[in-house]
């Protein structure tokens, strides 16, 4: 692969960094570079500089901080699914994650970079919206902290201004009587992009739900919270029939597209299944 020349930068630490983002024209953050290289490559980005965060080494720390847990943006997909702490948590994070690619690539593509890519079928964005997730933006002029349903504001833009950093993912602790699950249908193993997905979390006491998101995937420029289809549980005893009307609801609130990898009508088909599974897997999970 021939990748157009860039000036290539490494600072050591998230000052230096924000300070180069900040001055230098069309400069992009390089963490793991599987999405990146390839865009400046075909000309989807254009990169005169290239900031690496690879040294920055507070990027690629996944800390317990009591109510919740942080995780470096710089983390790799692998770091990520074999944390203990994750493993402790999360399990439904290091079950979706070997759906997220090839073992090559998780063992450099950074759960930062797959959030700033913000491409419609990204899969941790799904996933860690229905947990409730937070990101957390640097910048020379100080730090903010943005849900990250609120990040994304159309295919591939986000909130993040010029200068700022992603620097960690922070993910509120679950209780005992809540869980998530994550699905997602791709063409074939080989090529893991989602042709849809759709993460479920509920918290259910005492046989009803409390609280619900259903979060979908590649059926819209960005992920999605399925509004009517997370109300629709609350209040309830969530039985069959419940789950049946809320993926038929997730269907009609599914904004999907076109293109080689699933019509319209086979994307709302999609999103009805895997609701339904998806919130089948949270019950069983919650009721084991």
């Amino acid at each position: 692969m021939f990748i157009k020349e860039f000036e290539y930068h490494r600072p050591d630490n998230l000052e230096e960094a924000c300070s180069l983002l900040a001055k230098l024209p069309e400069a992009e953050v390089l963490a793991g570079g599987t999405d990146l290289l390839t865009d400046i490559d075909t000309g989807i980005r254009k990169a005169n500089h290239v900031v690496s965060i690879r040294r920055i080494a507070e990027l690629t720390q996944i800390q317990d901080l009591g109510g919740k847990i942080a995780i470096g943006a710089a983390c790799t997909a692998r770091g990520v699914e074999s944390s203990p702490l994750i493993q402790k948590y999360f399990p439904e994070i290091v079950e979706m994650i070997p759906l997220f690619a090839s073992p090559q690539v998780r063992t450099m593509a950074t759960i930062g970079g797959n959030i700033c890519s913000a491409v419609a079928c990204g899969d941790f964005p799904v996933i860690l919206i229905a947990l409730g997730a937070k990101v957390e933006l640097i910048s020379l002029n100080g730090t903010r902290l943005v849900q990250l349903k609120d990040y994304f504001l159309a295919n591939k833009k986000t909130v993040r201004m010029k200068g700022e950093i992603l620097t960690r993912i922070l993910i509120p602790k679950k209780s005992k009587i809540s869980a998530s699950h994550f699905l997602k249908f791709q063409r074939r193993a080989s090529n893991s992009l989602a042709v849809a997905s759709v993460a479920a979390f509920l918290d259910i006491q005492e046989a009803i739900c409390k609280e619900a998101r259903i979060v979908l995937g590649a059926v819209a420029p960005t992920p999605i919270i399925a509004k009517d289809a997370s109300k629709s549980l609350l209040g309830k005893k969530v039985n069959g029939q419940i789950i049946s009307k809320a993926a038929e609801l997730a269907r009609q609130e599914a904004r999907p597209i076109n293109d080689v990898r699933g019509s319209v009508d086979f994307r709302r088909q999609l999103v009805y299944v895997l609701t339904k599974q998806a919130i089948k897997q949270v019950v069983l999970k919650c009721f084991p």
